[in-house]
């Protein structure tokens, strides 16, 4: 395999598709598609190059360094994951089943990778291994997709265990047919599922693993508050470390188990004390006590724990502010990273995966214009002295850094004195413009940020003339406790006036055209979306709404199953996002669609188990009943978002069409004078 120094690395995108191509040319290992990336000059970037699956995904290297694996496109519309050999050079496509995608894949040892795939977007996994020598391959779990719900060996990916070459833990069913559900241990070699005991008692839910499977932590409710409780091993009893209030324990608890280091005894939480910025501790779980010495205040938002591959040293934590950042305490790892970043400068560059022996890393390196170039990095070779590191491949070889648009943090101040921070993308040539300008709202809604970053959607409708702006509004994570708790029961309530509000920042700074204002988000920035058009109807020339909550009766009745974990009582439903009718009646946008003025385009999947697709057919109804213009588009093989290359393209393309009827150019569409309607009195709690 050809290699470069380190420090020889250059970032011209330029540069780094010839060494792709020179690499492809020198040996068959990970060999990317080096098409043109140019265009001619005024070309829009064909949809295709934002939204097709990526040539390169999620390089993991096996535990003993001799292998590489990772997802690609396989050329039939889906994802398939491919392997390399190290030692000769060789790749092949060791997974790659027509009409399947592979979305997640991990190693289990040197010799054996776990797969499994989302089938018709329910959200319901399979799950295989696969032995590299015999090329044997064992079916862990069905998806619903593949055989009836009541007759599968249902399974979600507890924890991978590490540590553990056999097994990981899963919850699901014992086998088919079984109403015995809970978390197992499963055997990856053989599909045997045990029972792993913990939660056996009344009100105990979020059961947390030990490196080899025990549950050794869990939450209880016990009346207003939820304890904390771990033990000392599988045989022992629990005993209360912590608690938190009932109505935000899930959300924000006061004690945060993180990972166990690898003696099983010293675990890792983060802690809180009302609403201080949390700590990272070690706690003792023997001696019942924090160990000294690690008190880590986090100045933002918790990220990732960094720990070495065999968990027996802390190397730092990562955290987000308005960007990522990594406070190392291993002064190693420090040094390493400063050589990385030194490389590489430009992008964020992350030690993606490891193997056991801490020699070879695989590189991940990223920016709000780059989607991503990994590069394996082997520190028992090298050149004038430095480690010597290899590229791999782009993530999207298609994208010129130079055609995209930087992502630029901005805050604004909401109606009641609020900052709401977010980010900010200008179309090439906004310099002194005012253009159109898009409001994207993410989803969640709570504890979810949007954060900097190459985001495809952003950067496809900046390439098509909008300004994008994504604000953080209250309720969203990484900001503080009571900027969190600002968020709760207000769908369509202050979380949409901090929505308003950016609109009428970005007017007011002279770079969005008041008169050409769009709303664009999935999720809950779906339900944003059409709470634009219902409760501030002249505000918005168009929206677009994907998988988006129109009737919050609808999420409301599934409790916490909607996507966000589990519950032991209504506790959420009441506090986060409402539960009285009159409420619920009063925050759905499908009870006011009579308001809506523009057009609307919409997109459901028929399998959604987040947004049931009755959100659809109701809010069709509405549409229809007052003779309202809108489009949509409907997936039958799809879920929370469309996966399949196929359908997400073509969704993109309505979006684009959409957009450039009734937003790109003056006069489609008559828009008056920016006034609120006033929201419906709230229900009581």
């Amino acid at each position: 395999m050809e290699s470069s120094a380190i420090h020889a690395v250059s970032r011209w995108w330029a540069e780094v598709a010839l060494l792709a191509a020179a690499l492809a040319l020198t040996s068959p290992v990970l060999s990317a598609r080096n098409e043109e990336s140019a265009l001619p000059m005024g070309a829009a970037i064909p949809i295709e190059h934002f939204f097709a699956d990526p040539a390169i995904r999620s390089v993991q290297i096996a535990p003993d360094g001799r292998h590489l694996a990772y997802l690609s496109a396989t050329g039939t519309g889906h994802l398939g994951l491919m392997l390399v050999d190290l030692k000769s050079g060789l790749s092949e496509l060791l997974v790659g089943k027509r009409g399947e995608d592979v979305g997640i894949f991990f190693w289990k040892g040197g010799d054996r990778i776990v797969y499994g795939g989302d089938l018709g977007g329910n959200e319901s996994l399979f799950l295989r291994s696969i032995s590299l020598k015999s090329r044997n391959v064992v079916t862990l779990a069905e998806s619903f997709k593949e055989i009836d719900a009541n007759q599968s060996t249902y399974a979600s990916v507890e924890d991978i265990l590490r540590l553990d070459p056999k097994h990981i833990l899963i919850r699901g069913n014992k086998a088919a047919g079984s109403y015995d559900y809970g978390i197992f241990l499963l055997d990856v070699r053989t599909a045997e599922r045990r029972k792993v005991q913990g939660l056996g008692v009344p009100g105990a839910y979020g059961g947390f693993a030990d490196n080899a499977g025990v549950i050794r932590a869990l939450d209880l409710r016990v009346g207003p508050v939820v304890e904390h409780q771990i033990r000392a091993d599988g045989r022992s009893t629990f005993f209360k470390v912590a608690e938190t209030p009932a109505d935000i324990a899930i959300e924000e608890p006061s004690w945060k188990p993180l990972v166990f280091a690898a003696d099983n005894n010293v675990l890792y939480v983060l802690t809180r004390e009302g609403n201080q910025p949390q700590h990272l501790r070690a706690y003792d779980v023997s001696q019942r006590a924090f160990r000294p010495g690690l008190n880590y205040v986090l100045e933002g938002g918790y990220d990732t724990l960094l720990m070495s591959p065999d968990r027996a040293k802390l190397l730092g934590i990562q955290y987000l502010t308005d960007r990522i950042h990594v406070h190392w305490f291993d002064e190693e790892r420090a040094s390493l990273q400063a050589k990385i970043d030194a490389a590489l400068p430009g992008t964020a560059n992350t030690i993606f995966s490891s193997a056991d022996d801490s020699r070879r890393h695989v590189i991940r390196s990223s920016s709000d214009r780059v989607p991503g170039i990994y590069y394996l990095l082997d520190l028992d070779r090298s050149t004038d002295g430095q480690p010597a590191i290899t590229l791999l491949g782009p993530v999207n070889v298609h994208l010129h850094p130079s055609q995209l648009q930087p992502m630029l943090p901005v805050s604004y101040q909401a109606r009641d004195g609020l900052t709401i921070s977010g980010y900010l993308t200008l179309p090439a040539g906004a310099a002194g413009h005012r253009v159109p300008l898009i409001i994207h709202p993410h989803g969640g809604p709570f504890n979810v940020r949007d954060d900097w970053g190459y985001d495809a959607e952003v950067q496809f409708l900046a390439s098509r003339g909008y300004a994008v702006l994504q604000p953080n509004y209250r309720g969203s994570g990484g900001y503080s406790l009571d900027f969190l708790l600002a968020g709760r029961r207000e769908w369509g309530g202050k979380m949409q006036d901090d929505l308003t509000d950016g609109v009428k920042w970005a007017v007011a700074q002279g770079f969005a055209d008041p008169d050409r204002v769009a709303i664009v988000g999935s999720s809950y920035g779906g339900y944003a979306a059409l709470a634009g058009v219902t409760f501030t109807p002249e505000l918005y020339r168009c929206a677009v709404n994907y998988v988006g909550v129109s009737d919050l009766s609808i999420i409301a009745g599934y409790g916490r199953g909607y996507g966000r974990g589990h519950s032991p009582d209504r506790t959420f439903e009441s506090k986060w996002i409402g539960d009285d009718s009159k409420y619920l009646h009063d925050h759905s946008p499908v009870h006011f669609v009579q308001n809506i003025l523009v057009p609307t385009l919409h997109a459901y999947g028929e399998n959604d188990p987040r947004v049931d697709i009755d959100n659809w057919t109701r809010l069709k109804s509405e549409l229809d009943r007052y003779n309202k213009p809108y489009e949509y588009v409907r997936e039958g093989d799809e879920g929370h978002g469309f996966h399949r290359e196929g359908a997400r393209i073509n969704f993109y393309r309505r979006v684009e069409d959409f957009l450039s009827r009734y937003l790109a150019s003056p006069g489609h569409v008559k828009i008056g004078p920016t006034k609120v309607i006033a929201m419906p009195a709230k229900g009581t709690d």
